[in-house]
């Protein structure tokens, strides 16, 4: 099957069971629901502790930081899409740089519209249990074509946030329009939906991968792509609730 999340596919699976050696270790879904619960700790110890910064000396103090973070979170993924072997390293280091981006966002949003970091928290909490309740009940399946269709639309999604980003780089004011209005709430809707997408077809990843039994060091690399699409979710519902108070 075909993953719309970029650290999924058959090449990173392959590639997974190429450089784990059996040794007498399989993979469960226990234990990427562990290790994934220790990197959201990650995630979450890191943002606090910009939050925490940004609250005491103010936002421009974590504003290098975030940057970093953002930056360096985004190529520390990469590397581990491409070297998924490397996950145990690269994982928690992934999960403390977004940690930084995430907390200076959170801090600036929460100082403009009280209260929506926590909402936007709560309910992609909400979304992934029932997303993963609906799977593991067998209610929801994930074919190949439906993993092929969502994957063309995250590849969509991301030409427009980046045609959007280049066009507001250059001063062209349809970059800028392009996030507001009706057409901008329907792009921040599609992106949730498609995030949501992504949460089954993470899953059905996941259980692929324990068939195919491969060792228990993978458990990472999926914990690490679970994460990616929860910390994305996350940041879309941020963005949608902000555009309710407005």
């Amino acid at each position: 099957m075909k993953s719309s999340n970029p650290t999924y596919g058959r090449a990173a699976i392959e590639r997974l069971a190429n450089a784990h050696v059996p040794d007498g270790t399989v993979m469960t879904i226990p234990g990427v629901a562990r290790k994934s619960l220790g990197l959201l700790v990650l995630v979450i110890a890191s943002a606090a502790y910009t939050w925490r910064t940004a609250a005491v000396h103010g936002p421009d103090a974590v504003m290098g930081a975030a940057l970093i973070g953002l930056l360096g979170g985004f190529l520390v993924a990469l590397f581990t899409c491409f070297v998924p072997s490397m996950a145990p390293v690269t994982a928690p280091i992934y999960a403390v740089l977004k940690g930084l981006g995430i907390g200076a966002i959170s801090y600036v949003v929460n100082a403009q519209y009280h209260g929506i970091p926590l909402q936007a928290a709560v309910a992609t909490f909400g979304i992934t249990a029932v997303c993963f309740a609906l799977f593991a009940s067998g209610r929801i399946e994930v074919s190949e074509s439906f993993g092929e269709k969502v994957a063309i639309g995250v590849c969509g999604l991301f030409v427009v946030y980046l045609l959007s980003f280049i066009l507001t780089l250059a001063g062209v004011p349809l970059g800028s329009a392009m996030d507001q209005g009706v057409f901008g709430f329907a792009i921040n809707a599609i992106s949730i939906g498609l995030a949501i997408a992504c949460l089954f077809v993470d899953f059905a990843e996941i259980e692929s991968a324990r068939n195919a039994k491969l060792s228990a060091k993978a458990e990472w690399y999926f914990a690490f792509s679970v994460i990616v699409t929860i910390v994305w979710m996350y940041v879309t519902i941020l963005r949608m609730l902000r555009r309710f108070r407005r």
